[in-house]
């Protein structure tokens, strides 16, 4: 088993107008006999999963994707270049993928030179019957980019994870299983596993 969530502590990068991540103790065993730590946080820190309410007005809301979708064969595929395009797609994927590409040595700060996903490529996805997407940094989308490659998917019935860390793993096909918390908006933090 391959844990590929990024640890929610203190000092994780964020989304440049996102809020921090936050966590303090709340109540402590010395004044109130129990440890209760306090969170605030985004729905979009750290490992998380987009929604198409996220990008669409109408999309579906967190609470109405099945958890099932969350589940099944992966490809893991190994991009080094700074952008992921369509010849970057093998044609036999399954219909989760997940993109290992040089962002996972990035989280130390955030870099607006991450890799991203490129419009056409999420065209070749779609067409490919992909319904879940990843990537190794906090948005799957060019900084600054028209969120094309965000609507694409999103309004083709495909969500979006993204924060996974792929350092460690080979490209190739695994089981994944990302359960994100049971929230009912634009999206929620997942923990996300290769097997």
């Amino acid at each position: 088993m391959i844990d590929i969530s990024l640890p929610l502590s203190g000092g994780i990068i964020t989304f440049p107008g996102d809020r921090p991540y936050e966590e303090y103790a709340y109540k402590t065993h010395d004044v109130d006999h129990v440890h209760i730590t306090r969170v605030i946080m985004e729905t979009h820190s750290g490992t998380h999963f987009d929604a198409p309410y996220h990008m669409i007005k109408n999309g579906k809301k967190a609470s109405e994707i099945d958890l099932e979708r969350f589940m099944g064969k992966a490809s893991v595929i190994q991009v080094d270049g700074d952008a992921i395009g369509p010849n970057d797609i093998p044609d036999d994927v399954k219909s989760i993928v997940l993109f290992k590409t040089r962002n996972s040595d990035l989280y130390g700060e955030f870099r607006t030179d991450y890799t991203y996903l490129t419009f056409e490529a999420a065209e070749k996805l779609i067409s490919s019957g992909v319904k879940v997407v990843g990537i190794d940094y906090l948005s799957i989308e060019k900084f600054n980019g028209d969120r094309s490659v965000h609507i694409v998917l999103l309004s083709n019935d495909a969500v979006i994870i993204e924060g996974l860390y792929l350092k460690d793993v080979k490209p190739g096909e695994y089981n994944f299983i990302c359960l994100p918390l049971k929230m009912g908006i634009d999206g929620a933090p997942c923990r996300a596993i290769l097997i």
